[in-house]
Order: C-alpha cells, then sequence, then structure tokens
C-alpha cells in the first residue's frame, strides 16, 4: 500500500464507520422498543390492549436483525460462521494470496526468503455460539512465497497472482 491512502481506501473506510453507525443506532433502538414492548405485554397481559405491546415486539425484532446485517463487523462475523452444532472454542484458517501491489515484506515461513507475492495464512482461535464467531482468542499469520505455497498448501488454495483482488478462501479446521 501506498503511504498516503487513495480516495477509495478512504470512502470505503468512511462507508464502513458510516454502516456501523447505523448498525449501532438499529440495534439500541430495537433494544428500546424490545423493554418498551415487553413492559407493555407484562402491563397489559390479559386484556384486549395487547396489540400495540406485540408490534413493537416485532418491530424490536426487525430493527435488531436489520442492524446486525447492516453493521460490517456483523457481518464479517457471519460470513466466518461454523456449523450451527458448534459452540465453544473452534480453530479456523483464512487463506489469501498477496499481490505485488500489497507491498509487503515478509519472510516466508518455510525458506525465510522475502517474499512480495505468496499467501498469507491467518490462523484464529475463537469462541464461537450456534457457529458465529463471538470472541477471537488468538490471532496468528504465516506467510509463504510463491514456491513454497505451491508445495506445501498444494490441496488448499490457488496462488494466480494475476489479478489485483486478494483471492480469500476460508478452510474451517475443526478439533
Amino acid at each position: 500500500m501506498s503511504a498516503k491512502p487513495s480516495s477509495v481506501e478512504i470512502a470505503d473506510t468512511v462507508s464502513d464507520l458510516m454502516y456501523g453507525i447505523a448498525g449501532w443506532l438499529l440495534i439500541g433502538l430495537g433494544a428500546a422498543a424490545f423493554l418498551s414492548g415487553t413492559g407493555g405485554v407484562i402491563q397489559h397481559a390479559g386484556t384486549n390492549e395487547m396489540l400495540v405491546p406485540l408490534l413493537l415486539l416485532g418491530l424490536a425484532l426487525l430493527f435488531i436483525t436489520s442492524g446486525i446485517f447492516v453493521n460490517p463487523r456483523f457481518r464479517r462475523r457471519i460470513d466466518r460462521r461454523l456449523n450451527l452444532s458448534r459452540f465453544g472454542q473452534a480453530k479456523t484458517v483464512d487463506s489469501r494470496v498477496l499481490s505485488p501491489s500489497e507491498n509487503r515484506h515478509e519472510p516466508c515461513v518455510s525458506c525465510g526468503s522475502s517474499l512480495r507475492t505468496g499467501v498469507d495464512r491467518r490462523y484464529r482461535q475463537e469462541y464461537v455460539v450456534a457457529g458465529i464467531p463471538v470472541w477471537t482468542v488468538s490471532e496468528n499469520h504465516n506467510y509463504y512465497c510463491s514456491s513454497c505455497a505451491t508445495e506445501e498448501l498444494s490441496g488448499h488454495i490457488s496462488t494466480d497472482t494475476g489479478s489485483s483482488d486478494a483471492t480469500e478462501r476460508t478452510i474451517a479446521e475443526t478439533e
């Protein structure tokens, strides 16, 4: 990456920030509607005036769900989801191709040579609830040069560095 961020990078950062704010506002509004709806259900239990509290509970569910899907941090976690039956600690591995435009100068973990293109493998240990990561315990990176990546990771990812976009594929490893 260059020393001066491009206008596209700045626009992406601002966009993520605005989506994050909108997501948290929707979640907050949903929480307030949930509390109001729950209080109304408790207060008007068994009477004919239950329609408004039940509508508030429905709106609360809609706002909270929308806020989760609008917020980029939640979307990234949902994109990394595992099996719905997974609970507790899980180890995951994300692999992506490094392009020369990233100007990375990391050593290869296999041969020790400096690399400009190759593969970045990110190892995470995280707690998951119903397959969705809720907390990352640790995160580490290993960098492989193109030749070592071809040898060691031939079955996992393609090392085609011809495209400018970084190719990413998530491989979930379970214990």
